[in-house]
C-alpha cells in the first residue's frame, strides 16, 4: 500500500535470545489478568535454585523471569492439535514469554520446532531461572513403511495457532490503497451476457500484461477509517476466487475457477502468489506504548468477536508492528453518575483479552483473537500487555 503518514516508531522490541516457531491459541482463558507476585516455590529435585533477596532466618525465594503458573506440570507430551500458545498456557501466566523460558535442544535437528510426541521437561537452569526443554532425544516421529525400506515424517510441527483459523486469511488477505485499486486489472465482461459469473464462465479482462497462469479475483469492500481522526487507512479486498489464463491479449481471457462468491464486472484481478512460511513468527509484545483500535472483523457471517475471531487493528509496519506481536484488548472506557456525590465519575475500561497479530500491511493488521474474558466490540483498545 502507498499510503503514507507520519507517525514515531514505537520503542525497539525486547532483545530476545530463544527462537523458537510461536504463535496463538488459549485454550483455559481462566487466570487472572493480575500478575501474581513472583513465586517461592523450589524446583522438585535436582540441583537447588540460585537464592535471591533471601537473609538469615527467612526462607529463600526463587528468583524467576515469568510468572509460572501454580498448577504448571513438569512434563507434557505434545499431542496432535496442540498450538504452541496453548501448550505454553499450561507453564506460563502469560504465554506469549514462552521465548523466555524456552531452552534450544542441541539434540534435534530443528531446535526451534516442536512435534507431536515430543516430550516437554520443566526444571531450573544454575542461577534459579525456570526453563524449558524437549525432553526426548529423538527429533520427528518417524514410520517405516513395508516392504520398501522407507522413513517419512509422520507428523507436522506445532503451529503457532490455529490453522483453520487464519490460513484462509494468510493466503487471500488483501489491503490495498484506492490508487492500488483502480490500477489493478478487471474484468469487463463474460461471453454470455451474464451479470454474474461462477466457476467455468469464461471471463474477459484489462489492465495488464497477462502473464501469469492462474490470478485471484478480489471485490473492493468498505473503506477503513482510524476511530476519531476518520483518516483513510486503506481497503479490504473481499476475496471471490480464481481464474485461469487462457489466452493473453487486450483483452485477456480467462476461465473462473474455486469461486467461493458472485464474481461481477470491475471485480479485479491479482497473481496467485505462492505461499510463503505461514507460521514462522512468535509470541512477544507489542512494542512499549503501543495503542490503536479494533477497526473491523474479519468474518462477516459472525455476530460476535470472540476466541480465535480474527480482526483488523489500525496498527501496521509504520507503527514497529510485525507477526508475533500480542496486545491486551481493553474496553471503552465510560462515565457514569455518581449517586451519592453527584457529578459524573469515569470508569475504566478492564482488559477484555489478547489479540496476537499475524499479518501487517503498511498502516493496519490482521489479529487473531487469543483470549476473550468479556465481551470485545468494534472500536475497542489494543495496547501493549
Amino acid at each position: 500500500m502507498n499510503i503514507t503518514r507520519s507517525s514515531k516508531r514505537l520503542g525497539a522490541v525486547v532483545s530476545l535470545t530463544a527462537a523458537v516457531l510461536f504463535g496463538a491459541c488459549a485454550q483455559n482463558p481462566s487466570e487472572s489478568d493480575v500478575p501474581e507476585p513472583r513465586s517461592t516455590v523450589s524446583p522438585p529435585g535436582g540441583a537447588p535454585p540460585a537464592l535471591t533477596g533471601s537473609s538469615p532466618g527467612q526462607p529463600p525465594v526463587v528468583s524467576e523471569l515469568v510468572p509460572l503458573r501454580p498448577d504448571h506440570p513438569q512434563t507434557y507430551t505434545v499431542a496432535p492439535g496442540d498450538t504452541l500458545w496453548s501448550i505454553a498456557g499450561r507453564f506460563l501466566q502469560n504465554p506469549w514469554q514462552w521465548r523466555e523460558i524456552w531452552r534450544q535442544n542441541p539434540q534435534i535437528r530443528n531446535p526451534n520446532r516442536i512435534y507431536p510426541g515430543n516430550v516437554l521437561r520443566f526444571s531450573y537452569d544454575a542461577s534459579g531461572q525456570p526453563q524449558l526443554e524437549v525432553a526426548e532425544s529423538g527429533d520427528v516421529p518417524l514410520i517405516k513403511l513395508s516392504p520398501q525400506i522407507r522413513v517419512e515424517e509422520l507428523s507436522q510441527p506445532i503451529p503457532p495457532v490455529p490453522r483453520d483459523a487464519v490460513e484462509s486469511f494468510l493466503t487471500r488477505g488483501l489491503i490495498l490503497s484506492d490508487a492500488h485499486w483502480q490500477g489493478a486489472p478487471y474484468i469487463v465482461a463474460d461471453d454470455d451476457q451474464q451479470v454474474i459469473y461462477a466457476d467455468r464462465d469464461r471471463v474477459y479482462a484489462r489492465g495488464a500484461i497477462f502473464d501469469q497462469p492462474r490470478y485471484q479475483v478480489f471485490h473492493p469492500g468498505e473503506p477503513l477509517r482510524e476511530p476519531g481522526s476518520g483518516r483513510y487507512l486503506g481497503t479490504v479486498g473481499i476475496y471471490l476466487g480464481q481464474a485461469v489464463l487462457e489466452k493473453d491479449a487486450d483483452p485477456a481471457t480467462l476461465i473462473l475457477a474455486n469461486t467461493v462468491a458472485p464474481v461481477r464486472v470491475g471485480d479485479r484481478l491479482f497473481p496467485l502468489e505462492n505461499e510463503a512460511e505461514l507460521y514462522s513468527f512468535e509470541p512477544h509484545p507489542a512494542p512499549p506504548d503501543t495503542y490503536g483500535f479494533i477497526l473491523a472483523k474479519l468474518d462477516t457471517e459472525v455476530g460476535q468477536i470472540t476466541q480465535y475471531s480474527s480482526v483488523i487493528i489500525n496498527l501496521g509496519a509504520q507503527e514497529g508492528l510485525e507477526p508475533g506481536h500480542v496486545l491486551a484488548i481493553s474496553g471503552k472506557e465510560r462515565t457514569v453518575a455518581d449517586p451519592v456525590s453527584g457529578g459524573n465519575v469515569r470508569l475504566p475500561g478492564e482488559r477484555s483479552g489478547l489479540v496476537m497479530v499475524y499479518k501487517v500491511h503498511d498502516l493496519v493488521s490482521y489479529a487473531l483473537v487469543m483470549q476473550a474474558e468479556r465481551p470485545i466490540r468494534l472500536q475497542d483498545p489494543v495496547m501493549t500487555p
